[in-house]
């Protein structure tokens, strides 16, 4: 993949920003930049939507009437939470201290509306944990397939269905796996899905979305609409709303479509690669990290089954590290679980060997 993409040397943030595809200046100035200059301008830049929707279905396995394109993971998540009737008797929140913080930003000004949050208590990625906080009042179950700080990986579906036996609405949150890891969401029967093409995905910025199941759509009656919420946004007619009847009417307003056309020239990446290939590929790069280190140092899985892309070194150990670190130009960054280094599929095998090589040498 690494002659795909611009990748600069000994990168390991794509669990914070994925590298640019080698085709998306070229993507942006013809599908962004050429109608805008030729006057095309919506005529062409519409279409742009369909296929940023029909990309991201087709790698989660959905149709693409059950996405809906987003400007950020927040956005989405909060359209999702305002557009279910609140019930007194329902109003738990449940979601963990782990999610990345702006997920308990979102559900916390929830509050306002009469829900309560129930943050669980005990180790995320063990299913006793979440039956001891899911119950007949439980509204939403936020769930993160891939924790941030430590790439642990949650139970889904075994949590989806807990929540499912007591009629709780399903979030799960794919930023941190989607492109890294495999992300069955059929198989998880989720109601909804939320994520970002601005890490492991490469998609950039601008380009997130929401999945809703399809029975979830038209009950889903969303308060942050705009024009294209509409089911037929070029109506124009002020006093008559009506929802799209797919996955749109969680939209919203006016699209951007310059991050859709850079988005787009990533999904075109994703389908020309065998994705299960990656997947495998990262996965033994990372056994050789794991291997460089003793166990007690790491924050992140030793077993590939449990873990998503991204090796993470306990920040005792940080001192003599992180000066050979810089010396070597090495690209990571750092949490208060430790230092976070990402592996995609277009990290070298020699860099791997050079971040292997130091960090056993230097702790």
């Amino acid at each position: 993949m690494r002659e795909l993409f611009h990748v600069p040397d000994n990168y390991f943030l794509s669990h914070s920003v994925g590298c640019l595809p080698k085709s998306a200046r070229h993507e942006l100035d013809r599908a962004f930049l050429g109608p805008w200059e030729s006057g095309t301008t919506w005529a062409d830049w519409m279409p742009l939507i369909d296929t940023f929707r029909a990309g991201i279905g087709e790698l989660l396995g959905v149709e693409a009437a059950s996405i809906c394109p987003q400007t950020n993971v927040s956005s989405g998540l909060t359209k999702i939470v305002y557009s279910q009737p609140f019930r007194p008797e329902r109003s738990v929140i449940v979601l963990s201290r782990q999610d990345f913080p702006t997920i308990g930003f979102v559900m916390k000004l929830a509050e306002r509306l009469g829900y309560r949050l129930r943050f669980i208590e005990g180790d995320p990625t063990d299913i006793t944990s979440w039956k001891a906080a899911i119950d007949a009042e439980t509204a939403f179950v936020h769930i993160t397939h891939a924790l941030s700080d430590s790439s642990h990986l949650l139970p889904v579906s075994s949590i989806c269905a807990l929540a499912k036996a007591v009629k709780a609405t399903t979030i799960v949150d794919i930023a941190q796996s989607l492109g890294a890891v495999a992300v069955p969401v059929s198989a998880w029967d989720p109601d909804f899905v939320i994520g970002t093409g601005v890490k492991f995905l490469c998609a950039g910025p601008g380009a997130c979305f929401l999945y809703a199941r399809p029975d979830q759509i038209a009950a889903s009656e969303p308060l942050d609409v705009g024009w294209f919420s509409h089911e037929n946004p070029f109506e124009m007619d002020i006093g008559n709303f009506r929802y799209a009847a797919d996955a749109m009417r969680f939209f919203g307003g006016t699209p951007s479509p310059a991050p859709l056309s850079l988005a787009n020239a990533a999904l075109d990446v994703w389908q020309s690669v065998d994705m299960s290939a990656v997947y495998a590929r990262i996965q033994s790069q990372l056994n050789l990290l794991v291997s460089s280190i003793s166990t007690e140092h790491l924050a992140s899985p030793t077993r590939a089954d449990a873990r998503g892309a991204t090796f993470v070194i306990k920040q005792a150990v940080r001192s003599g590290l992180h000066t050979k670190l810089l010396d070597h130009g090495i690209q990571y960054d750092e949490r208060k679980t430790g230092l976070r280094f990402s592996i995609h599929g277009y990290t070298s095998d020699a860099e791997i060997e050079r971040l292997a090589s130091l960090i056993a040498k230097h702790i």
